[in-house]
């Protein structure tokens, strides 16, 4: 059996996007799993024939009995997400759905993910609110929990120095932000990412937007990160959607050495605080006086926590036990389906 990674290839930019499934890529090969490269591309207009025989020709080298981890979503049209997992278990392959993003946890009207979802052989969820979550619109796949994402940084990169002050940092997109925009804390919170013509609060320094590589460079290792979204009044549910998601920017902190707060009602506030790397808090009310009532031994136990932590983050330890539990599941599977005959 061979093991194949779906590789995303898309031009250079300043979001997660490209970063979050390059990093799965490279790890995935580390264990002995081979790229298949997918490009993005206009496909609207694309025929059906068009479509079976680009995917035929993108999955020449794959056989009967593979596995298959695919990086969902692609951002092709759905319809080459469908059609993508369709072929390949026609062709006798196993797939193996590792989601970075649903739209059905953002949008419930969106129903076409179930059907997609319950076609795969198991999908590498981010975590057990997430599997809760899918199993209630009816997903009846095998799963495998991977929590965090991992983040390939440079050495050079990662903060050593055990100083960290009561201030913030934040990395994303500042146009969902909507809480910058009403910022009058007293802790003050440095701002990297594209904000167009988007006004933020007092005690906010706009840093201005920078690729990833730049990123890791400018932003600063003796602040916290914060991970924080709102619900926008125009639509896009991204607060309820943190309730089951593993958001990319708390890697990127973590990596970097960066302790992190969060939402308590967030999917990802168990692992922080399972760990110690940061706090969750119920509002951002509350933290000028979490900020005041920190220590000095506090700060400095905290900041060499989360530097011990950025290690297994550049390890690729959370992809890589995820891929060898996919691979064990469904070697199970597999005994089960035997005994059965």
């Amino acid at each position: 059996m061979n093991k194949w990674i779906t590789y995303i290839v898309e031009g250079p930019s300043v979001d997660s996007v490209s970063k979050a499934r390059g990093d799965v890529s490279e790890i995935a090969e580390e264990i002995g799993f081979r790229k298949l490269y997918i490009y993005r591309y206009i496909d609207e207009q694309e025929s059906q024939q068009s479509l079976l025989s680009r995917i035929d020709g993108i999955t020449a080298g794959v056989a009967a009995g593979d596995l298959i981890v695919y990086q969902y979503p692609s951002y092709n049209q759905f319809v080459f997400e469908k059609t993508f997992v369709e072929r390949l278990k026609q062709r006798g392959a196993r797939i193996a759905l590792l989601i970075h993003d649903s739209e059905l946890l953002r949008d419930s009207s969106f129903l076409k993910e179930i059907d997609l979802f319950n076609h795969a052989d198991i999908l590498v969820t981010h975590g057990e609110k997430m599997e809760l979550k899918l199993k209630s619109f009816g997903i009846t796949t095998a799963m495998v929990s991977k929590e965090l994402f991992d983040y390939r940084i440079p050495a050079e990169q990662v903060s050593l120095d055990t100083s960290l002050k009561k201030a913030l940092v934040f990395a994303g997109n500042v146009q969902k932000s909507v809480f910058l925009k009403e910022w009058d804390h007293q802790t003050k919170i440095q701002v990297f990412g594209s904000k167009d013509a988007f006004d933020l609060g007092e005690n906010v320094e706009y840093m201005g937007v920078y690729s990833q590589p730049d990123l890791l460079r400018m932003m600063p290792k003796n602040r916290f990160g914060i991970a924080w979204d709102n619900d926008l009044p125009q639509g896009g549910k991204y607060r309820e959607y943190t309730r089951y998601n593993a958001p990319h920017k708390i890697s990127l902190y973590l990596a970097v050495g960066v302790p992190v707060i969060v939402w308590r009602n967030s999917a990802i506030s168990e692992l922080i605080l399972r760990y110690k790397l940061g706090y969750a808090i119920d509002s951002l009310e509350e933290i000028d006086l979490l900020m005041e009532q920190l220590t000095r031994d506090e700060l400095k136990q905290l900041k060499l926590r989360v530097n011990r932590f950025s290690d297994l983050l550049k390890e690729g330890i959370f992809t890589k036990q995820a891929l060898i539990q996919v691979e064990q599941e469904l070697l199970f599977m597999e005994m089960e389906t035997a005994n059965d005959r």
